[in-house]
């Protein structure tokens, strides 16, 4: 029996520590159809055994050196750098993406990494030295929370203000959410509704992911033909929403419905 990438995206965020690495997969897959979720495991494994255990520096120099990983900054916005199985075949990806990776290559390798969601600019940190930062889009370079904040400003171009809680780490749900967001922006800039269709999907399935996305998703489908499914989803969020915007979605349910005849 095939198996559902978005059912074991939302089963994983029954559990606050899901492995980052399936979340991931889970979202290649709906970018990937033909992905083969346990042979990507299986090159997770293989890429970890491939790296130097015997320091911190010397496996993320086995990563990003040895083995190749880099940030892909010629061709920042291609979906395939969200994609955690284009990012293992082709060895590059975007911070975000890099960062699950070294996370999921630290806990085969005995290193405890977590994400820490700077603004622009996704990093990670040694969960048993937290003061020591990670940058893995320039080849796991090592940086120190004053480092961060420079980085922080050179990326804003200096004219927004830092704080403290952008080097905090963040929970495994909103790094799923940040992923989905990245290709939201790119399929949404191409009017790329089919995909688009199931990136918001799985974005509803996030905790703090706002209402407003649930109608979205609505109005794609109503896009796309699936007047049904967009009938219901109307219909649920009018069950919770504030009166006028009950009216309003109740009506936008009535028409999906009118479509469907």
């Amino acid at each position: 029996m095939a198996w559902d990438p978005a059912e074991k995206f939302r089963q994983l965020l029954q559990d606050e520590e899901f492995a980052l690495h399936e979340g991931a997969l889970c979202i290649a897959a709906q970018g990937c159809p033909d992905m083969d979720f346990e042979a990507e495991l299986e090159k997770l494994d293989s890429l970890a055994d491939r790296c130097d255990r015997s320091s911190r520096e010397k496996m993320l120099l086995s990563l990003f050196g040895d083995l190749g990983f880099h940030g892909n900054r010629g061709d920042y916005y291609d979906p395939r750098n969200s994609f955690l199985n284009e990012v293992m075949r082709r060895r590059t990806g975007i911070p975000i993406s890099l960062a699950v990776l070294t996370i999921a290559i630290g806990d085969r390798t005995g290193y405890q990494f977590e994400g820490i969601g700077l603004p622009g600019h996704f990093m990670i940190r040694d969960r048993n030295e937290p003061e020591v930062f990670i940058d893995v889009f320039a080849g796991g370079a090592l940086l120190d929370a004053q480092s961060c904040e420079e980085l922080f400003h050179q990326i804003t171009g200096g004219d927004k203000g830092f704080h403290p809680a952008y080097l905090a780490p963040v929970d495994h749900s909103s790094i799923m959410e940040r992923m989905l967001g990245n290709l939201r922006a790119i399929y949404a800039q191409n009017k790329d509704y089919a995909n688009l269709e199931w990136v918001l999907e799985l974005r509803t399935m996030c905790p703090s992911v706002p209402s407003d996305e649930a109608k979205q998703l609505g109005m794609i489908n109503m896009e796309r033909g699936r007047f049904d499914e967009a009938a219901r989803r109307f219909e649920q969020l009018a069950l919770v929403a504030e009166d006028d915007d009950e009216e309003q979605l109740q009506r936008l349910a009535t028409l999906a419905r009118a479509r469907m005849n």
